[in-house]
């Protein structure tokens, strides 16, 4: 397998990991912003929606209530993304 399919894998495993975690720590959002400089636009896009999320709630409970009753535009990039999955683990 090439080398950007593989760090491709890598990076979207890691961004599905910070919305698993309790908290989106500062590091985590530095690290984001890293990931959505990515030249694969998937890594870019998934990288900028999580960064919004932990601007909105970087905490994890109560996170989609809260994003279903303020902002329900990244409610719904989170399920088109399959980035909702990764909450519920």
């Amino acid at each position: 397998m090439p080398k950007e399919a593989c760090n491709a894998i890598e990076w979207e495993a890691e961004i599905f990991g910070f919305l698993k975690q309790s908290h989106i720590s500062d590091k985590n959002v530095r690290r984001l912003q890293t990931l959505s400089g990515s030249g694969d636009a998937r890594i870019a896009e998934l990288a900028l929606i999580v960064i919004e999320v932990a601007k909105v709630k970087p905490y994890k409970r109560r996170r989609l209530k809260m994003l279903a009753r303020e902002r329900g535009d990244l409610l719904e990039a989170l399920e088109k993304t399959g980035l909702i999955e990764a909450h519920h683990c």
